[in-house]
């Protein structure tokens, strides 16, 4: 089964900046963190740019770092089962802008959410999301216009929302990382809106 090339592409980027900041240590990841996560409330205090362009970048920046190698393993596995889905429905060109779009409009709808929140925002969860609900949002409006069963759709949906539940409650407990849901569901609504404009061309 041959990976998409540009998902490749983005699950090397992400897996090489983790083992860099392993090999340089728990100081260079903080740092990293400083530097390029998104953290709404820099933009709505007086914001003094650590170099030129930071408050910009960091709305894409983030999605390339990870609180740690599990939580990089869990956004590779949904990335590499989503990458071989839009490859095989002939929707590999669109990778890059579904991931772009999906990054920052997670962010966007961070800052829009919680405008002083100071949580950072990190890793490329939101890219997943992005993809996954693009992928959905595709089958969904094929079995709509054929006037076929959406069922699988609904239950699929269904254990999406189950499991993020699940990971909110629990997962994020285990882990030092915290769940941002405005930001989840800023990027699953761009990979929708995706999907319908996509359809109407």
């Amino acid at each position: 089964m041959t990976l998409s090339q540009r998902i490749s592409l983005f699950i090397l980027a992400i897996t090489a900046i983790e083992i860099l900041l392993l090999v340089l240590g728990p100081g260079y990841r903080q740092s990293a963190v400083f530097h390029f996560s998104f953290a709404p409330l820099d933009l709505t205090r007086p914001y003094k740019e650590v170099f030129f362009f930071q408050k910009y970048l960091m709305f894409i920046a983030y999605g390339f770092i990870h609180s740690n190698v599990i939580h990089l393993f869990i956004n590779v596995i949904a990335l590499y089962l989503l990458g071989n889905i839009l490859r095989r429905l002939g929707k590999d060109n669109l990778t890059f802008l579904i991931l772009f779009f999906s990054i920052l409009g997670g962010a966007t709808f961070y800052y829009f959410f919680e405008p002083t929140s100071p949580v950072p925002l990190i890793g490329a969860n939101c890219a997943s999301l992005g993809l996954l609900a693009f992928v959905l949002s595709e089958e969904l409006i094929k079995r709509l216009r054929r006037r076929r069963s959406i069922s699988q759709i609904i239950y699929v949906l269904f254990i999406f929302v189950f499991a993020h539940i699940l990971y909110f409650y629990a997962f994020s407990a285990i882990l030092p990382v915290s769940v941002i849901w405005p930001g989840h569901l800023g990027a699953f609504l761009v990979g929708v809106v995706l999907a319908l404009v996509r359809k109407k061309k």
